[in-house]
């Protein structure tokens, strides 16, 4: 007995590692518990770290983690997560469970008795927390000094006595107290860094809370509108808007002091506040009346509070404001007639508000003052709706109807010298857009039109006339007419710098003297896969060095550093490696001040390497104090790395690194990839699930070219197995080889993780275009390229499929017309006649389509008047007749971007000739799948069709006998049909 329990036990122990390796595949219940990281940021001094760990469906984790030692926080349903300036704090918004806001949706529980955010402060050093209940927002400074503001959720209103009506009495200004405050559904939920307004939607205002983190003191303030601090955290501003009007007003607020200053007092529309962060300046928008402002702060308990304005009788047009906080002093800047302004011109409603850099000026929009509208007495039943369409408009009239609304918003950019008052119209209706250099306190601007070419970027390309304009006297010169790229002030305005289509040179311009200097970079500049048939966009640029000493532009491989004088040709500043070597060299800004402008040479760079042969990729540091500079490797690896996020103290980085089969978990490493050590992980439940591999293959197209693609393999693949594949195309997709996939519910294609792991083979193919041969280019690409993999021999080639979206949505549905290797085929929101489609709408934008098709990605390179025959062999639905290949489509009844109608083209043509075919269209949905349980539902219909076809599934009933639109709702047809066959 001894001894058969021994071998039982040994046999036991021999199975148990068999049974554990056996791994399940994945399916669709997965989805809402895979995970994802956002929020990754350091505290100031570099010593903590915090992120989000959050399920695609379901309540967020929240991570904070000592960078030197093992402590650390955690805590849920946490958002907007912030650390205070002096690193000792943190503060994030506690959001409700998902399960109490789905039951009391359920419940139909009022708005005001729905589940409410809280705020949770947390002392790092101490491990104490502070939760402060029903808080709609908070409010952080950029660099706050110890000082944070958040709207509590004002107190709803009392049930009425029977017979009389609900009185309520507001708590006074200053009071003191938590301010967890009553229930009410309203403002945005999580945090803000000072830079903008935080507004309330209530007309009355709504309380706000300045709490001190450190000692826990609070001030309320009540019926408070729009508030916003100092970059600082030392100021803040704010405007008081009640029912009896007695307190409103805009104030000045010294957080340090508590001593409060009145800008305006008396009921007023204010329309905007902004404060500059260097002087502490207020600027505002008002319609007050002139009647004259009391300086008296008002918490000076001796002084005589200002009686409040009467309201004018006439309504007054804004005017702009300035409050110096010096002198307590109010000044009105800007009003209607102010010289400077257009003649019958005023404030906009809509303006913007802020102040330049170092604080001299203040930029804000004006409109020509609308004229009276006359009264319509016209019954709404006898008024007539038409729209008119006239062959001269500069913009069609679907576009017209889809910007109405914002060009009716839109304000024109004017400002005003704080100084001397002075004020200048930047923006008018002949030139719309104005940019002001050195963050608005240069001597020159830059002005752009594109109003003489609007009719023509209906089928063309976008072009501009760009000016130079003379901050002093508002002279505009021309620089450059129809120009079509981008030009741009360079950090010191010394310059204006741009890249020439034609030449395929950089350039750069004096806004004094107006003399251009090109130059001339012995490599090509622009992207040279780039195969429409259009201007070729360049690599880019890396940004200019200290002083606009030198302009730093890209190769397809290298950095070159130009000499903006001409006196020195442009250099290799990498030496050329990148190209030597097949790696591509890039820039990366690891300042932590966000306002740096410039490159700074003097220390080591980090450059981003990517080996465009292989995929690897890593990071290279480069020393332009060397006498001979060339990069250094720090790291470099079959992954996928994000830019490293730097602490603003501390030598410490945390970056992410992914591949197919690793999840972009969080890893921390001092600022050279050393000591590099994992911190997150987001997603342990992989390790159950058969997964994949990813691989880099190629081979030789019908073309001769040869090509790249990605080969997805699955974790259990063996060799001596036939496999159903797949083939997913968009373009050139095989540097995303080491990206990872999430298993997730579908937009609208196929999840490559989630079919690997269901036992196929996933090939991804990259497709390069000839002008004019759209469709054959892909034929050649594809067909070849599956070809090739089919001859490794563990494909089975009876059971091939493909899938392609937008693009290669229509790729797929031209494949059908042209071969039959595929057993079936799914294609998403797919052009069918390129003859309708080239006169259609994007209905998204309103913009017509032609030019997509002349110069853009459906590349025939020309008018349908000029290639009429391209079209035409461009188009499947002329070629339906051919197809022997199972269809299945998705297109919805809203696609902004591929009209409904393509898709009822395609799926009528099939049908009438008897094709296997298959529409699902989600209704209200775009062109791709926005909501999630639509997703869900593709998902599954995607993954059971390939089923059927590639490996042998059963047939659900929507597919052997549809779903009537009487039954619309009440049934999917998931399950089998009893009475049809297997594929």
């Amino acid at each position: 007995m001894h001894i058969r329990t021994s071998f039982a036990l040994v046999c036991l122990s021999l199975l148990a590692p068999l049974g554990a390796a056996q791994k399940k595949p994945l399916e669709h219940s997965v989805y809402d518990s895979w995970k994802s990281i956002r929020g990754t940021s350091f505290s100031h001094d570099g010593k903590w770290i915090v992120y989000v760990i959050a399920p695609q469906e379901g309540d967020s984790k929240v991570e904070v983690k000592s960078v030197g030692s093992d402590l650390a926080y955690t805590f849920y349903l946490g958002g907007n997560v912030q650390f205070s300036n002096d690193s000792k704090f943190i503060v994030a918004t506690i959001v409700p469970a998902l399960t109490d806001v789905k039951k009391a949706t359920k419940d139909k529980v009022p708005a005001a008795d729905m589940p409410k955010n809280s705020l949770l402060i947390i002392n790092l050093a101490t491990g104490d927390q502070t939760r402060i209940g029903r808080v709609t927002s908070f409010q952080m400074p950029a660099e706050d000094s110890g000082w944070i503001t958040y709207r509590p959720e004002p107190p709803k209103p009392a049930t009425p006595p029977i017979g009389g009506a609900a009185t309520t009495t507001a708590p006074a200004a200053g009071q003191r107290g938590a301010g967890t405050g009553g229930a009410r559904r309203g403002g945005a939920a999580g945090g803000a860094r000072a830079g903008g307004a935080v507004t309330t939607s209530s007309p009355n205002g709504a309380p706000l809370v300045i709490r001190n983190l450190a000692t826990g003191k609070e001030q309320r303030i009540e019926n408070v509108g729009d508030a916003t601090t100092s970059k600082d955290g030392k100021v803040l501003a704010y405007t008081i808007v009640s029912k009896d009007g007695k307190e409103d007003g805009v104030y000045w607020m010294d957080l340090a002091t508590n001593a409060h200053k009145v800008a305006s007092k008396g009921k007023a529309k204010v329309a905007k506040i902004a404060l500059n962060d260097k002087t502490g300046t207020l600027a505002f928008l008002s319609d007050k009346s002139d009647a004259p402002v009391a300086p008296t702060p008002v918490d000076d308990p001796e002084a005589e509070p200002a009686p409040p304005a009467k309201a004018p009788v006439k309504k007054n047009s804004l005017a702009l404001y300035v409050f110096e906080p010096k002198t307590a002093k109010t000044t009105k800047l800007v009003a209607e007639g102010t010289p400077g302004l257009p003649k019958g011109w005023i404030i906009s409603d809509n303006s913007a508000l802020s102040f330049s850099d170092k604080g001299s000026r203040v930029f804000f929009g004006t409109v020509p003052k609308p004229g009276e509208e006359k009264k319509d007495d016209t019954p709404d039943n006898e008024k007539v709706s038409v729209d008119i369409w006239n062959w001269q408009d500069k913009r069609i009239m679907p576009q017209q109807i889809l910007q109405a609304a914002a060009e009716q918003r839109r304000s024109h950019q004017a400002i005003a010298f704080v100084e001397t008052g002075k004020v200048l119209q930047l923006e008018t209706q002949v030139m719309p857009t104005v940019t002001v250099s050195q963050r608005g306190d240069g001597d020159y601007a830059l002005g752009s039109s594109d109003l003489d070419y609007r009719l023509q970027a209906s089928w063309d390309n976008d072009y501009n006339d760009y000016f130079v304009i003379d901050m002093k006297t508002g002279q505009a010169r021309k620089l450059l007419q129809k120009f079509e790229s981008r030009i741009a002030f360079s950090p010191d305005a010394k310059y204006l710098s741009g890249y020439d289509p034609e030449t395929k040179q950089y350039f750069v311009i004096n806004p004094v003297s107006l003399k251009r200097t090109d130059f001339k970079i012995p490599t090509t500049l622009y992207n040279e896969l780039e195969d429409t048939p259009s201007t070729p966009t360049p690599y880019g640029e890396a940004g200019w060095t200290k002083d606009d000493s030198r302009l730093l532009v890209y190769d397809a491989y290298d950095l070159w550093s130009i000499d903006p004088t001409g006196k020195n040709s442009p250099m290799s500043l990498t030496g050329s490696s990148g190209r030597l070597n097949t790696l591509r060299f890039r820039y990366v800004n690891t300042n932590p001040d966000p306002e740096a402008r410039f490159v700074d040479l003097t220390k080591p760079i980090l450059l981003s390497a990517f080996n465009i042969d292989s995929k690897a990729a890593g990071f290279y540091t480069l020393n332009c104090n060397d006498s001979h500079p060339r990069p250094t490797k720090l790291v470099m690896e079959d992954k996928l790395f994000t830019p490293p996020i730097v602490a603003k103290t501390g030598d410490v980085i945390s970056y992410t690194r992914q591949d197919f089969v690793e999840y972009p978990d969080v890893w921390v490493a001092k600022s050279d990839f050393t000591e590099a050590r994992k911190l997150s992980n987001a997603n342990p439940q992989q390790a159950q699930y058969n997964w994949g591999s990813a691989e880099l293959v190629s081979w030789v197209s019908g073309d001769g070219q040869r090509l790249q693609g990605i080969l997805i393999k699955p974790e259990n693949f063996s060799y001596g197995k036939k496999y159903p594949m797949i083939t997913y195309f968009y373009e050139r997709l095989s540097d995303t080889l080491h990206a990872y996939h999430a298993p997730a519910p579908s937009a609208s294609t196929v999840n490559l993780s989630y079919f690997a792991s269901n036992g196929y083979v996933m090939f991804v193919p990259d497709i390069p275009y000839k002008t004019g041969y759209p469709g054959e280019s892909s034929m050649s690409a594809i067909v070849s390229g599956v070809l090739s993999i089919v001859n490794r021999g563990y494909i089975d080639p009876t059971k091939l499929g493909i899938q392609g979206q937008s693009w290669g949505g229509y790729e797929v549905a031209y494949l059908v017309t042209q071969t039959n290797l595929f057993n079936c085929a799914c294609s998403g929101a797919a052009v069918a006649d390129m003859f309708s489609a080239y006169g259609g709408i994007r209905y998204g934008t309103g913009i017509l389509r032609e030019g997509q098709y002349e110069h853009g990605q459906s590349r025939i390179g020309g008018s349908i008047w000029e290639k009429p025959l391209r079209y035409l062999e461009n188009s499947p639905l002329f070629w339906l007749d051919k197809v022997q290949t199972p269809l299945l489509m998705m297109h919805n009844d809203k696609d902004g971007a591929v009209p409904f109608t393509q898709g009822i083209e395609l799926f009528s043509g099939l049908r009438r000739l008897g094709k296997p075919a298959w529409m699902v269209s989600y209704n209200g949905e775009d062109h791709n799948l926005v909501e999630r349980k639509n997703r869900k539902d593709w998902s599954v219909r995607l993954s059971q069709y390939f089923d059927h076809y590639l490996k042998g599934g059963p047939t659900p009933i929507w597919m052997s006998k549809g779903i009537p639109a009487t039954l619309k709702g009440k049934t999917f047809g998931f399950e089998p049909d009893p009475d049809a066959g297997k594929g």
